[in-house]
């Protein structure tokens, strides 16, 4: 068993004749930051994992040292980075994958005893006791691939879509049932519809028509003032206009007001 920097190089074999064999590194899993998804003491940490490597393949390799949890994989290691690597995969009708390239995986055990039982494992060998591989790669892995890109599986597809819309149902009776007790969710929102406590408005043809009526009359009362550049012009020559009214009749007061002032010296 060789040792390189901490991990166990191992050979990956996809058949018994193998001679020349992709090399995987294996370690215990183990990190200041723990994740709970990933334990330490039943994690174990593959590094350089081929992409045709599947969940399936390892559970069955691995199988033999214990029973397994999860089977994950990841672009590079990191907290987060699984989450990322299937990103998007598990949304309905959706087409994305996982990429198809180099990663890491993490294989949570059961038992603590199973990981010295995997890196005991002399070799990584993903075939069967007939010598079958059970991975697909070359032309069989594109073609199986393109199939799944571009054909699809009519009773699988009913299935998907069944399913679906059973929860879209589901959701919208729970929507309005809220919008009928108008009980707020556990974020503090409340659900307002038409059988709610604000019903709001029934959108009929004629409702339709007066409020469209209403809103156009009132918009010619609320009319915009001082506004355009011919409207302020013209506020400012009316405003000259009513001064210039104001001061001849100021000027006419102060006249009458000095004709009537008599000398009275006592």
């Amino acid at each position: 068993m060789v040792e390189l920097e901490g991990y166990v190089v191992v050979p990956l074999r996809t058949s018994p004749q193998a001679q020349h064999c992709h090399s995987v590194y294996m370690r215990e899993h183990f990190i200041r930051l723990m994740d709970p998804n990933k334990p330490k003491g039943r994690t174990l940490f593959l590094v350089n994992v081929p992409p045709y490597v599947t969940e399936d393949s390892l559970r069955t390799v691995f199988g033999r040292a214990g029973s397994i949890e999860t089977v994950e994989f990841a672009a590079k290691p990191g907290k987060e980075e699984t989450i990322k690597w299937y990103e998007g995969t598990g949304e309905p009708f959706s087409t994305t994958r996982p990429p198809f390239a180099f990663k890491v995986a993490y294989i949570v055990f059961e038992k603590n005893s199973s990981i010295g039982k995997a890196l005991a494992l002399q070799s990584i060998d993903l075939f069967n006791s007939s010598g079958e591989c059970i991975v697909k790669t070359g032309m069989e892995l594109w073609h199986e691939e393109y199939e799944g890109n571009y054909l699809l599986d009519a009773r699988k597809t009913k299935l998907q879509i069944s399913k679906y819309m059973a929860g879209y149902d589901k959701r919208e009776r729970a929507a309005a049932e809220a919008a009928k007790t108008t009980e707020a969710d556990a974020d503090g929102w409340v659900t307002v519809g038409k059988e709610g406590r604000n019903a709001g408005f029934e959108q009929k043809a004629s409702v339709i028509g007066r409020l469209e009526e209403k809103m156009a009359k009132g918009n010619k009362t609320k009319e915009l003032k001082n506004f355009y550049t011919f409207q302020i012009r013209e506020s400012k020559m009316q405003n000259i206009v009513e001064m210039r009214k104001k001061f001849e009749e100021d000027k006419r007061k102060i006249e009458l007001l000095k004709q009537s002032r008599r000398f009275k010296p006592f």
